[in-house]
């Protein structure tokens, strides 16, 4: 009540005055001295702030450093009048009328937006030492106003710079309820969504008044604004440091502090000396560069801490600094007036010196705006409390507010304590039983793709037409896949974000690859069979062209590693102010890359699946290939169209890229061997081929068949199939009268026209299994004509063919 009062009687004063000052001709007449050998400056600011001793204290010393000038060379001497800076009006019409050549201060933005109003309208220059406010920058209101405290304006920029440095979107205010909090709050919201940043929540409360802080209720609403915004990143605009420390209380009770929480204060707490609550730790707070680390200053805070500090302990306000260059300010622009023969009584032409000055302060160079008085060569100091015994804030680097530039001296120090850079989203975690599922699945997977590659090794023989070499390295690719899910699961950290696309990619590429090239040598020996064209393609080349494709990838992966590297992020999600850590790089041309050139591989495939779709059953994976490529392109076309459409979902994104996984690699596997497992596993399949190890397009061996090899062969079933590539003995019954070429041949290839001949029920089994077939003598001439055309194409045999 007692506030509303006072504002009232404020209005009402003003209100008089102005009309008072309507009535006064343009030409103000001002008060005489009562000693035209005396220069009178005013000092303005509050008596009861415990800054306020070292604040006057170094406006002294700045008046002693030039009483001697003064007086040797105008006779002149310079007292300082200190007032209480307790009525704005009252005071400042005291103290024009006093009169006053100049006034340091008034300190802060409230007092002087009303007390520079007077200033203005008697033409007594003023210099504020600690006002921000954006509104003080009006020169129509306030023609005589000069500071040497940057304003909220350039405060505002070096936090938004801040801001951008570490990514931060979204941001929070808590400010006093005065002019210098509600000023600085609406510059924060201005330039903020000016930049792009989002301020969710703008919440003003009472300044702690005489140590009495304002009511439970108010800081109730405070922090359940925040609480439903889901602030994390909060700038907290506060007159002085009693404020922030009540606030920092009630934020500690509601879980405001520590770890996930940012707060950023502004210089109205930077002189904080009572931050010894470990959990204060990590704060953050922006200052005007007062000089830290020059001699200058060195020597100006022993000077103020040493002699006038009135005992108030070894802590140092560094807003003394800017009441020294404020006092030198004031006095350099009299001397300059009075050694021009003006007049220092004559507030234009002190005003016109003072906006012409360009020194090297404690706070560095020091020139005013000719226009408004603001300071030019604003820049900021970036503090952190990083001690919290010492309960202060140190230096850690500077900002420039107009490039943005940000110098760092060291690393940021963040609640935590971490240094690790904050999300400004509240970061939720994934549900740990649906990871939990999921995992257990990809276990099962991964045991079933296991189970099937035992069967391969202990079978070995029994899948030699299905080239059991290569059988296992799509076993080895697919577990490399079924891997990756792994990777998906656990909370993101960089390297499971690049372990990720590096077992996929790789798990890929081995099992599609592998497929797909010997399925290619496949179609290749058959098709020039038909020609009569020998080629061999050995295991060796296969496995080449298998590395080709592995290098290329781990090339394309190691440029992504190198370049771009995936990293845990906190991702924007679909729930307002949530995010959840994700593996995300700077460019998604990676992802992109990554996805679609795997095509190239599904179409290749649809490609060998058409051209062998006739090649004899015990070679011919068409088929198993055919249902392969449909699983997996529906796969990629399901899972890219939902991933697109549920990007901001992460829990749905990960279940659907697990789903993808596991069905792309288990269902491959299982058609293509789980017939074959399951025909030896259930006995119904004792023996899949009985010729040796080498063939090549004409059907030949390499000559390692035993003779009880010779002895098993093809079914009935077999013989009636009209197929290319079948290899037959040369020892076999019925095959004696057959001249071998000129190569070794245990066996020539039937080439197409009738079918193979049945076998007769009254052969025996040996001749059953082996087969006699009628061979005609100008289909052997024809073959051996055609081998010694092309002798010079055949390569050597290897031992592992096919």
């Amino acid at each position: 009540m007692n506030k509303i009062k006072n504002v009232l009687k404020n209005v009402l004063i003003l209100v008089v005055f102005s009309l008072s000052i309507s009535k006064i001709n343009s030409s103000v007449v001002k008060p005489l001295p009562a000693d035209p050998n005396e220069l009178v400056l005013a000092f303005m600011s509050p008596y009861f702030d415990p800054e306020y001793v070292q604040y006057s204290g170094a406006a002294d010393y700045a008046i002693s450093q030039y009483n001697e000038t003064f007086k040797t060379k105008y006779s002149r001497t310079i007292r300082l009048h200190k007032f209480e800076d307790s009525n704005d009006v009252i005071d400042s019409l005291d103290l024009v009328t006093m009169p006053v050549n100049g006034i340091i201060g008034p300190a802060y933005s409230g007092t002087s937006s009303t007390a520079c109003l007077v200033f203005g309208a008697f033409a007594v220059p003023s210099i504020s030492f600690y006002a921000t406010g954006a509104s003080l920058s009006n020169s129509g209101s306030y023609p005589y106003f000069q500071r040497v405290m940057p304003d909220d304006r350039l405060q505002v920029q070096a936090i938004i710079s801040l801001l951008k440095k570490n990514g931060w979107t979204r941001v929070s205010c808590v400010h006093t309820n005065e002019d210098y909090g509600n000023g600085g709050a609406d510059q924060l919201v201005q330039q903020s969504n000016a930049k792009g940043i989002t301020v969710n929540t703008n919440q003003a409360i009472n300044v702690v008044d005489g140590g009495v802080a304002p009511p439970q209720s108010e800081y109730d609403i405070v922090f359940d604004n925040l609480e439903s915004a889901k602030a994390r990143v909060i700038v907290l605009y506060a007159l002085f440091p009693p404020d922030c420390l009540e606030i920092w209380n009630q934020a500690k009770k509601r879980g405001f502090l520590g770890e996930g929480f940012t707060w950023i204060v502004t210089d109205g707490c930077a002189e904080l000396t009572g931050g010894t609550d470990e959990d204060l730790v990590g704060v953050l707070a922006t200052f005007p560069s007062y000089g830290l680390g020059t001699q200058k200053y060195s020597d100006f805070e022993k000077t103020i801490v040493n002699d006038y500090n009135n005992n108030t302990g070894d802590a140092f306000y560094k807003g003394a600094s800017f009441s020294y260059d404020a006092t030198i300010a004031m006095l350099m622009g009299l001397e300059a007036v009075l050694a021009k023969g003006g007049d220092p009584w004559d507030g234009e032409q002190v005003r016109a010196e003072l906006r012409s000055l360009t020194f090297e302060g404690v706070t560095g160079t020091v020139a005013f705006d000719k226009d408004t008085g603001d300071r030019l060569y604003g820049e900021f100091a970036l503090l952190n409390l990083i001690n919290s015994t010492k309960g202060s804030f140190d230096p850690i680097g500077s900002i420039n507010p107009d490039s943005g530039e940000i110098t760092l001296t060291r690393d940021i120090l963040y609640s935590g304590p971490t240094y690790k850079v904050p999300s400004d989203y509240q970061v939720v975690v994934f549900d740990r039983t649906l990871n939990i599922v999921l995992g257990v699945i990809t276990g099962v997977c991964v045991l079933i793709v296991i189970g099937i590659g035992l069967v391969i090794v202990f079978q070995w023989r029994k899948f030699r037409y299905s080239s059991p070499l290569f059988c296992m390295f799509i076993i080895i690719g697919a577990l490399m896949g079924l891997a990756s899910v792994f990777t998906l699961l656990p909370t993101p950290t960089t390297p499971l974000c690049s372990g990720f696309p590096w077992l996929l990619g790789l798990g890929y590429v081995i099992v599609f690859g592998t497929l797909f090239t010997k399925t290619w040598r496949t179609w290749r020996l058959f098709s020039n069979a038909r020609k009569f064209k020998i080629i061999r393609i050995t295991n060796k080349f296969i496995i080449t062209l298998v590395g080709a494709f592995v290098l290329l990838e781990s090339i394309f992966m190691i440029l992504w590693t190198a370049i771009d590297r995936p990293l845990p992020l906190a991702e924007p999600i679909f729930k307002a102010g949530e995010a959840q850590l994700q593996c995300t790089s700077d460019s998604e041309a990676w992802w992109y890359v990554f996805v679609f050139y795997k095509v190239f591989y599904i179409l290749f495939g649809v490609f060998l699946a058409f051209k062998t779709r006739n090649v004899v059953d015990s070679l011919n994976e068409s088929k198993p290939i055919t249902l392969a490529l449909y699983n997996l392109t529906f796969i990629m076309v399901v899972a890219i169209a939902l991933g697109f459409i549920l990007r901001d979902n992460p829990i749905a994104i990960i279940v659907i890229q697990t789903i993808a996984i596991l069905l792309g690699f288990t269902v491959t596997v299982a058609v293509l061997f789980l017939p074959k497992v399951w025909m030896i596993l259930s006995g119904q399949q004792h023996s899949i081929d009985s010729i040796g190890t080498s063939m090549d397009s004409m059907g030949r061996s390499n000559g390692n068949t035993t003779d009880a090899e010779s002895t098993r062969g093809y079914t009935n079933k077999d013989y009636n199939n009209q197929s290319v590539g079948r290899s037959f003995s040369a020892h076999a019954s019925g095959f004696k009268d057959i001249t071998p070429s000129n190569h070794p041949q245990l066996g020539i290839v039937y080439t197409g026209g009738d079918s193979f001949p049945r076998v007769g029920s009254t052969h025996t089994a040996a001749s059953r299994s082996e087969a006699e077939i009628n061979v005609s003598q100008d289909v052997i001439v024809k073959a051996n004509k055609k081998n010694e055309e092309e002798s010079g194409e055949s390569s050597k045999p290897s031992e592992n063919n096919i």
